[in-house]
């Protein structure tokens, strides 16, 4: 769970909390409001399942996701979001921005958080 909340994460959490604080008090802040959500989501969503993969499919606490995985995680979601749940729900709307900023956000996890090795961090499989 330790390397679940690692700073980047928190952040990530903190800004999803502010901004639906800020939905809820009725403060909108426009750009913030209507894509910081979208580009912290995919880093977000690649953190836990990053998380989860290295602790129980491959073993190893330094592996890290390709960046072909993080742009399918982008598409998928851009697909969801954008595309099929607008036509199933009035609370989706599909944007293209939307989808610029799930690709941002999954090149940005790939710079910054998901190449970052893990200081002290030891494989089972080198073990």
């Amino acid at each position: 769970m330790k390397r679940l909340f690692d700073p980047l994460f928190l952040t990530y959490c903190l800004i999803w909390i502010v901004i639906h604080l800020c939905r809820y008090l009725h403060l909108a802040v426009p750009l913030l409001n209507g894509y910081l959500t979208d580009f912290i989501a995919v880093p977000a969503m690649a953190h836990v399942t990053l998380t989860f993969t290295r602790r129980f499919i491959v073993h190893n606490y330094e592996y890290t996701y390709p960046l072909y995985y993080l742009l399918f995680i982008a598409l998928y979601t851009s697909i969801m979001f954008e595309w099929i749940m607008p036509y199933y729900s009035a609370r989706y709307t599909g944007d293209w921005w939307d989808v610029v900023t799930y690709f941002a956000g999954s090149l940005f996890y790939y710079r910054f958080h998901g190449n970052r090795t893990i200081k002290g961090a030891v494989s089972k499989t080198t073990r």
